[in-house]
């Protein structure tokens, strides 16, 4: 094997330059069940479910998951020894018995810690040898449950030509440079050079000029452990397909199920991909939009969904309203999506009342039948077309175990344990939506650090005050105040 792509030269690279690991929403297990659910496929409840993260690197994306689950269980697996141990400590230091990091190779993995309900390979498949995502594939044929659902990322064809040509160039000017930090150096030097080098003799050049200006001000792990990394594999979808169902494992949808829709393709375009069977609609999906990513769902070949939309299922959902349906509110924008879902009513009526109670509710969640009455009977198209139209379209989110979050603080407010954990360190936050937040305000995060449910507001305030100057402390209570309201927005409490 050549040394370059064995588990002891991938393990060294993410010890010698650090991966940024981050919380990714995409992967959590409330998530998955939802668009599971939404397709007729009886995911488990990720209140009680079983999960295995592939390359967890410190733990940044399967710890947040153990604190909001505290009824589930959770284990990760990477070839990173400094990252396992530094996941370690913070498992330590919250004190979560419900997740386990292990410091092994995916195909030595014990057959007895499976099955898993869900199994995450995020920035694993495009970024491993051809050996090691067959190893991964089988790894989810056999620790995989009946019903289980798998999360696979993927750099994908034909949207990486254009990546992979900014790749190649800067490759050849630092494949010989051996300190990796020299070799990033370079890498931005070279490649803002050929950027900025020259007007381009065709108007496609530009593509590849922009790509290494974008390049140039990637981060350190951005850069190092994606456009340089070895190997890096861009495959076409319809050959992810393949190989998955050489291992036994079916296409089931995209974790993001916006991807999946015509919106934006011309008329033609969409008259054509509704002639296409499910995986050939997707390939040329891909073809027309040049996707370069994919976040693809899989499920055993063997188990076979049932027919979307079934009302008894759709019933046990929660809906919320997604990041754009914030950003069109303040836009002013809500009557045009009120207009696209139920045009007879005009940008009003019932449905753009759905819309304000669930941007009112914002972070929080919705149950269906209380969604339900508030559509009643005024509305010209059932709750389950609507809500089909609109979670397709990406202007709600749907949830099968809503996070268990506050959006007003109480008057012993409680934050989330890894928040306030984080907020003794850093900017950077994880929420209970599984994103991050930052907190750049140091008085702020001292704050949040005291939200333990033990302090009632009175208490906070004299805290607070307690390590300002004299002569602002009477400006505490409303600093208290607002950052209480802002905690709650950014989805920091507990209910």
């Amino acid at each position: 094997m050549d040394a370059s792509v064995s588990n002891a030269a991938l393990a060294a690279r993410y010890d010698t330059i650090a991966y940024a690991a981050l919380p990714h929403a995409a992967t959590h297990p409330d998530r998955i069940a939802s668009v599971a659910t939404f397709l007729g496929h009886p995911a488990a409840d990720p209140a009680h479910c079983r999960v295995l993260e592939v390359g967890c690197n410190d733990g940044s994306n399967l710890i947040p998951m153990a604190v909001t689950l505290p009824h589930a269980s959770f284990v990760g697996c990477d070839l990173s020894s400094s990252a396992i141990g530094a996941g370690r400590a913070t498992v330590a230091a919250l004190g979560l018995a419900n997740v386990t990091l292990l410091c092994e190779d995916l195909a030595g993995l014990d057959p007895s810690l499976g099955p898993f309900d869900f199994i995450v390979a995020h920035g694993v498949y495009s970024w491993v040898p051809a050996h090691v995502r067959d190893a991964l594939l089988a790894l989810a044929r056999r620790s995989l449950a009946p019903d289980g659902v798998m999360f696979v990322s993927f750099n994908v064809l034909p949207g990486c030509r254009v990546r992979q040509a900014a790749w190649e160039m800067v490759h050849h000017h630092v494949d010989r440079i051996v300190d990796p930090r020299a070799r990033l150096a370079a890498a931005r030097a070279i490649a803002r050079l050929i950027a900025e080098g020259g007007a381009s003799q065709h108007a496609s050049d530009d593509a590849v000029r922009a790509e290494l200006r974008s390049m140039a001000e990637h981060t350190d792990s951005q850069l190092f452990h994606d456009d340089l990394a070895v190997p890096n594999d861009p495959v076409y979808f319809g050959e992810f397909v393949a190989h998955a169902a050489r291992h036994g494992l079916a296409y089931l949808a995209e974790a993001e199920l916006h991807t999946m829709s015509g919106a934006g393709v011309s008329a033609n375009a969409r008259q054509f991909l509704s002639g296409l069977d499910a995986i050939g609609r997707e390939q040329y999906l891909d073809f027309m939009r040049m996707r370069r990513f994919r976040q693809s769902l899989l499920r055993h070949a063997d188990a076979q969904p049932s027919a979307a939309l079934d009302p008894q299922r759709m019933e046990t959902l929660h809906l919320a309203a997604d990041a754009s349906l914030l950003r069109a509110a303040q836009a002013g924008k809500v009557p045009d999506i009120a207009r696209d879902l139920d045009p007879a009513a005009g940008g009003g009526g019932p449905v753009r009342a759905l819309l304000e109670a669930l941007l009112q509710r914002a972070p929080g969640a919705m149950p269906l039948a209380e969604a339900r009455a508030l559509l009643g009977r005024a509305s010209a198209r059932p709750l389950e077309t609507l809500l089909r139209d609109a979670y397709v379209a990406g202007v709600v989110t749907l949830h099968v175990r809503p996070p268990p979050l506050a959006v007003v603080a109480g008057e012993r407010p409680v934050a989330s344990p890894l928040a306030r954990w984080q907020a003794a360190r850093q900017e950077e936050l994880t929420s209970l939506l599984h994103a991050r937040v930052r907190i750049p305000d140091a008085n702020a995060r001292r704050l949040l650090a005291l939200l333990d449910g033990t302090r009632d507001r009175a208490a906070l305030v004299a805290a607070t005050a307690a390590t300002w100057p004299a002569a602002v402390r009477q400006d505490a209570e409303a600093f208290v105040a607002h950052a209480l309201a802002q905690f709650g927005r950014l989805a920091l409490l507990m209910a």
